[in-house]
């Protein structure tokens, strides 16, 4: 074992969908086993809420999404395999714990480039407890919670999922590609920050950021598998 490793990552839990997914297509138990064991131990570890769903991004090291996220498509993976009630049980917690990042409400903005074109907040995410600037990761997660709409038969669900879907899509251009840096607070990343004041209801876009232009197309595809338009 590593000497640096940190026993809070969310490694193990982003391997349990894919060790599910490996059994199924090789055949092999022992893929199944480790799937079950790592997502037993993160079961034992957060569903009392002793502790969040650790995760860390390059915005704010603290407890955030990512790991709510893994644990939710490897719990939900699991239990479509084998409809085991207690893996719906855990990706709805897991599930619940990913949309408490979800806005659901139009933040007020100021005259300018967003407001102008009635640019709507409901359905973004905030980046972590820390860094509470929007960003479009609930897409990434936006057909699994539609496909817990459909196991827990609420219907609020499917709706939300289409909301979050939809709604992160406003900015994407003609290409396909979207910039990162929306400006809902007086804080950025990027572009002319020399007044503070002046951020707010901005939008940079200077560079784009292709993991947005891929999530887009999974979770789109991942949608049509299920013959649902978002």
């Amino acid at each position: 074992m590593r000497a640096d490793w940190n026993p809070r990552s969310t490694a193990e839990a982003f391997c349990i969908a894919p060790l599910a997914i490996a059994s199924k297509l090789f055949g092999e138990s022992v893929y199944r086993q480790a799937a079950e064991k790592a997502a037993q131990i993160f079961a034992d570890r957060h569903l009392k809420m002793n502790g969040c769903y650790w995760g860390g991004t390059l915005d704010a090291t603290c407890e955030d999404k990512e790991g709510a996220w893994a644990a939710f498509q490897g719990f939900l993976e699991l239990y479509e395999q084998e409809h085991t009630d207690k893996y719906l049980q855990w990706a709805k917690h897991a599930m619940d714990v990913c949309l408490s990042y979800v806005v659901v409400w139009d933040i007020p903005l100021p005259a300018g480039r967003l407001a102008d074109y009635h640019f709507r907040t409901t359905g973004w995410t905030v980046v972590s407890p820390q860094n509470q600037h929007i960003d479009v990761y609930g897409v990434l997660f936006a057909p699994e919670v539609y496909r817990m709409g459909i196991y827990l038969k609420d219907d609020r669900l499917k709706k939300l999922a289409r909301v979050m879907y939809r709604s992160c899509f406003q900015l994407t251009n003609a290409y396909g590609s979207q910039g990162e840096q929306l400006q809902q607070t007086n804080f950025a990343q990027r572009g002319d920050m020399s007044n503070v004041h002046k951020l707010r209801g901005g939008y940079s876009e200077g560079w784009t950021v292709f993991w947005i232009t891929a999530h887009f197309l999974n979770a789109a595809a991942k949608f049509e598998e299920m013959n649902v338009i978002p």
